[in-house]
């Protein structure tokens, strides 16, 4: 344990140490990580099926000195699919026969996903590295019953359509996935504005105001007139207003 105290300007200060007080465990979790469908991160990165090195590539299409280092350094969990990268993810895109997955504008990084790595594959990585799996739901651009379905997909034994679907795709026990994160840094509504304009940034965008006296018109305002730029990937040029219209909704 180490304790700290504050002193007045001009006082000596001092760090005491006690190396044999414990005050808890540390978690091994705090030494997680992720990956994310950005770069090299998945494609060329734990995935690369079509390496000519194929010494390089396991039967699954993983990397195997990726995999080693993985192992080495003892990872205990791995959020996946992102990152910025998740806010216009649907998972269904990513399962099922990868001839029939289909190919997807992304918007964080301002590429193509072709969806040939998705959640199974993701899980099959896991189990092959030891590390638990940590999946990230999409707060951007999905919906609730997207992320039940999801969670039904990865977690449930019943006899219901997206349990069955895993199974149809030749994963019959559930994988029981254990952490879910309630989407990466989306923060509020004027995140649909960012992702439309990245899109298109032709488009006019009208925001609806608050019902009555409240400082919400305000406060999402100034995140729509004074963005960064560089939030979902930065071709939204600084001055670029990420809503051109202001719809008052104040009732009298």
């Amino acid at each position: 344990m180490t304790t700290f105290t504050k002193l007045a300007d001009g006082e000596q200060p001092s760090i005491s140490v006690f190396p044999t007080h414990k005050l808890s465990k540390i978690n091994d979790n705090i030494y997680g990580g992720f990956t994310e469908h950005m770069g090299r991160c998945i494609y060329g990165g734990l995935y690369d099926p079509d390496n000519p090195n194929k010494h390089l590539i396991d039967e699954h299409g993983f990397r195997t000195d990726v995999i080693e280092a993985f192992k080495e350094l003892r990872v205990p969990v791995v959020r996946y699919p992102g990152g910025n990268f998740v806010a216009t993810y649907h998972w269904l895109d990513g399962v099922g026969p990868r001839d029939q997955r289909p190919r997807r504008p992304e918007l964080a990084w301002l590429g193509e996903e072709s969806n040939q790595f998705g959640t199974d594959e993701f899980m099959q990585w896991c189990r092959v590295v030891g590390t638990e799996p940590y999946l990230c739901l999409n707060f951007g651009t999905g919906t609730l019953d997207e992320a039940l379905a999801w969670l039904e997909y990865c977690n449930s034994d019943r006899n219901t359509h997206y349990a069955n679907l895993r199974r149809r795709h030749g994963h019959e026990q559930p994988y029981n996935v254990k952490y879910w994160a309630l989407g990466n840094e989306t923060w509020g509504p004027y995140q649909w504005a960012k992702a439309l304009k990245l899109l298109d940034p032709t488009i006019t965008l009208v925001l609806c105001g608050e019902t009555g006296h409240a400082p919400w018109d305000f406060h999402t305002l100034t995140h729509c007139l004074r963005h960064d730029p560089h939030a979902l990937g930065g071709p939204v040029p600084p001055t670029t207003n990420l809503i051109d219209m202001h719809s008052i909704h104040i009732y009298t």
